[in-house]
């Protein structure tokens, strides 16, 4: 299984909106695309720069099928909406689960 974050950063004022922009598109695309599972994290303060750092945490069977959903229009069309409100250039990383 692979766990994949993705982290950035957003005004406080947009919060709402990316909350609804992954919550009606993001997550639904993901899942039909064969994601196992995805969330949306927000810090409880902001940072020093007054920014709500988030991240999105979800789960897949292999590093291919990220690969293929990715490659997607709904996934694509979503992460333009997404990165509009983003203020820090988002971090990606894959994490092999050990169990």
């Amino acid at each position: 299984m692979l766990v994949r974050i993705f982290f950035s950063a957003v005004d406080p004022a947009d919060l709402d909106e990316v909350r609804r922009i992954f919550t009606e598109d993001v997550r639904p695309a993901f899942e039909e695309l064969g994601c196992l599972s995805a969330e949306l994290f927000a810090s409880t303060e902001p940072n020093a720069g007054g920014m709500i750092e988030g991240l999105m945490l979800s789960r897949w069977r292999s590093a291919a099928d990220v690969d293929r959903a990715l490659e997607a229009r709904p996934i694509a069309e979503s992460l333009v909406r997404v990165r509009q409100y983003l203020r820090l250039e988002p971090i990606t990383r894959n994490f092999e689960v050990l169990e």
